[in-house]
């Protein structure tokens, strides 16, 4: 901050634009900004200022106020934060808290797109879209997260086998200066119903550097149809590679609406709803599956589904109906419940990329052997895979995760080294992105792809000269 410029005289000025109850620089305020779960990579750190606007002028405002005076700033949606992306690196950091702005400004049902303000959440959009027999694409997380941010960093979705990797049509941004960009259709003609408009696809050039350019203030996000027939099966797999052949005939022809290969000891309890099941005498690996469609369709692809489940190796799961009907509302129906899984050792550590299929067994294989390295048990290493596209790179996502007991106090050691050895080693196999630009995967990923690190950070320069936006989150 400008020197000449008191803490006091600007938090009066920004109290004249939010509001006085809507500013604050109140200690044990800002101490409930300073952390997240990924407390062993990125240090707590309180914000100077949390500043809650209500709407896109008084982001405005706010923002050109802290460029004139370069005061980093760190937008924030929901809370739902996991990666460390929020917490401030620098002192004197605004935190700023967007989830006031919580309007649902148009469903379109026409259209099939929805357009949100950064505190709506999945719950309060599912609640609309349903009346219109649509969903949004839900992501692989509470109800309670912010449809703008996960569709913006390109989230992980439990129905994304057929609704594919990315949801965002459009938006709007607030730069430092006070400027609006407005990405799509939308900047010519303010119709913000597709993706592409004149010159680049400026929508994907913004997306998954979480706050680094400027504040998303609206997005406009595809919507999908919500069926009456579906069916879920579970298919059990002793190891990895046994199951890729299925899945890849699954995806080649498009039959499943959501298709997750998970462990038996870890994410199969959230889906499933409940740690009261004998999961341990269960295949090493299951396979949960979803077929839907309208009438006739769907018989004819659940018919196929039944003839690949008797190619497939697997064994076929006689799972209780409540568990199938869990599955399908976690899927289909927003009613998250994986989440609970983070009960079976108190805390949850992942490495996230996204991948091709082919090389799913040699991840798995991977991370079990890294984490043995640096001394992490065994029965702590769990698995994830997400097919996501059928084609063009049999686009998957991966889960390396490690369930632990946060009160361990040399645990936090072993996973940093666990990270040190293996993004290097990631990198090294091959993937094709990491999931968040979360602690330690920026340096040695920026080293390998050559001159696009300098046109990135020459693109941030020119959007955010002062640097103030999510300062050293990236670069």
């Amino acid at each position: 901050m400008d020197q000449t410029f008191s803490n006091q005289t600007f938090l009066k000025i920004v109290q004249g634009i939010v509001g006085e109850e809507n500013a604050t620089d109140d200690r044990a305020i800002c101490a409930s900004y300073s952390r997240d779960q990924h407390w062993h990579f990125v240090p707590a750190k309180n914000p100077a200022y949390v500043v809650r606007p209500g709407d896109k002028e008084e982001v405005r405002e706010v923002l050109m106020l802290a460029n004139k005076h370069k005061i980093p700033v760190i937008p924030y949606s929901t809370g739902i934060n996991v990666r460390g992306l929020t917490i401030p690196v620098h002192d004197g950091s605004i935190l700023l808290d967007l989830s006031r702005m919580n309007r649902i400004i148009e469903i379109n049902p026409e259209m099939k797109t929805a357009t949100v303000e950064p505190g709506v959440t999945f719950g309060m959009l599912l609640e609309q879209t349903k009346k219109y027999k649509l969903r949004p694409a839900f992501p692989d997380a509470p109800l309670t997260v912010s449809v703008l941010v996960n569709y913006y960093l390109r989230g992980i979705y439990q129905t994304s086998a057929t609704d594919g990797h990315d949801h965002t049509l459009s938006y709007e941004m607030v730069l430092p200066n006070g400027e609006l960009i407005k990405t799509g259709s939308r900047a010519l003609s303010n119709m913000p119903y597709f993706r592409y408009g004149v010159g680049p696809d400026f929508t994907g050039m913004f997306n998954a550097h979480p706050g680094t350019c400027g504040v998303v203030t609206e997005l406009t996000a595809k919507l999908y149809r919500l069926y009456d027939h579906r069916r879920a099966y579970f298919i059990g797999f002793d190891d990895v590679s046994t199951s890729q052949k299925f899945i890849y005939n699954l995806m080649n022809d498009e039959l499943a609406a959501s298709i997750r290969l998970v462990d038996n000891q870890s994410w199969l309890k959230g889906i499933c709803g409940t740690f009261d099941f004998p999961y341990e005498k269960l295949p090493k690996f299951v396979l949960c599956m979803l077929v839907e469609g309208l009438a006739g369709i769907f018989e004819a692809k659940d018919n196929l589904v039944r003839e690949y489940v008797k190619d497939a190796g697997g064994e076929l799961l006689d799972f209780p109906e409540e568990f199938k009907r869990t599955f399908e509302d976690e899927s289909l129906g927003g009613a998250e419940k994986s989440c609970m899984v983070f009960g079976l050792r108190g805390n949850y550590h992942c490495i996230g990329l996204y991948g091709p299929l082919t090389l799913a067994a040699k991840y798995y294989e991977l991370h079990e052997k890294t984490a043995l390295e640096v001394g992490i048990p065994k029965d702590h290493v769990h698995f994830y895979l997400d097919p996501i596209y059928s084609f063009h790179g049999q686009l998957c996502y991966f889960e390396l995760d490690i369930f632990y007991d946060g009160s361990d106090p040399g645990f936090g050691a072993k996973l940093r080294s666990y990270n040190n050895k293996q993004f290097h080693k990631l990198l090294d196999l091959g993937i094709y992105g990491w999931f968040r630009p979360y602690a330690g995967i920026i340096e040695p990923t920026v080293e390998r792809i050559g001159y696009l690190s300098e046109v990135w950070k020459k693109f941030l320069k020119v959007l955010d000269p002062n640097e103030i936006m999510n300062r050293g989150k990236l670069f």
